[in-house]
């Protein structure tokens, strides 16, 4: 059901307030999965979503900090389902998918965000959704310029690839080795896929080392926990990149963004403290 009033967005709590600020927008643009009164049976209201035919919906979900585009002080991954009637359309249903991306874009666009097509374009009719990268600048940023092909590296999906194709085996590789990783200063870790649209431009492998800090460490044992584990990741081949803040201590959870990847630039990215 939508609700008039606007939610607060917390920069200390992206993970939980950008998701609900987005989701309202969507909501306000008529884009989002709107709940209303549609019956009555037995003498009780019946709610269902109130979705145009065709239309389709969406929903925001949260964005790991460490993989949001540099300079962006919200970001969240916009995620559109067709509706059945869409999916039924049989020649053309390309074109209606981007017709609808395109118009979801547009009007996110309208509220005040950046939004990107990014990572590997969907297959209609083949994937369940598509997703859309949106986010918000922060006073006096631009946003980032991308290459031509910028996500081309992203490899192709497990029903695309050739037989005995071993792409897949990497981040099954990466996820042993994150789970088995004795770092004094982090008590577990964990690879975890990232959808493809928050990889950074030329990356061909990309996941989210979350990390658990030693219990008893501190602000300083964060510190020392998180150079281990780009060091980890260094030693995997792989570059890294960082949330742009320090997350305000304490905390239960920290990510890094591990990728394999071309293109000039640092291998980490230098954090900047709460302000």
């Amino acid at each position: 059901m939508f609700s008039t009033e606007r939610p607060l967005y917390d920069r200390d709590r992206p993970n939980s307030t950008g998701p609900l600020v987005v989701n309202h927008e969507l909501d306000r643009l008529g884009l989002g999965d709107n709940w209303s009164v549609v019956g009555e049976q037995d003498g009780r209201e019946v709610w269902g979503p109130v979705i145009n035919s065709g239309d389709g919906w969406c929903r925001a979900m949260y964005a790991p900090e460490c993989a949001w585009p540099r300079g962006a002080e919200l970001c969240v991954v916009v995620q559109w389902f067709p509706d059945r009637e869409l999916n039924r359309v049989g020649e053309g249903l390309g074109a209606r998918w981007d017709a609808r991306l395109d118009a979801v874009a547009v009007a996110l666009r309208g509220a005040g965000y950046v939004v990107e097509r990014a990572g590997r374009p969907p297959v209609p009719g083949l994937d369940p959704q598509a997703d859309l990268l949106v986010y918000r600048m922060a006073e006096g940023e631009e946003p980032p310029v991308r290459p031509d092909g910028a996500w081309g590296a992203v490899p192709p999906r497990p029903s695309e690839r050739s037989e005995g194709d071993s792409e897949v085996e990497p981040i099954e590789r990466l996820r042993y080795l994150a789970r088995t990783a004795r770092l004094p200063f982090v008590q577990q870790m964990w690879a975890r896929e990232v959808p493809s649209c928050l990889w950074p431009p030329t990356a061909s492998l990309c996941a989210r080392l979350q990390w658990r800090p030693a219990p008893g460490g501190g602000a300083r044992g964060m510190r020392k926990g998180r150079g281990e584990v780009v060091d980890f990741a260094a030693a995997a081949g792989l570059r890294t990149q960082l949330p742009e803040r320090e997350a305000p201590w304490p905390v239960e959870f920290l990510d890094v963004l591990a990728y394999r990847g071309e293109g000039p630039g640092p291998k980490t990215q230098v954090l900047r403290r709460p302000v």
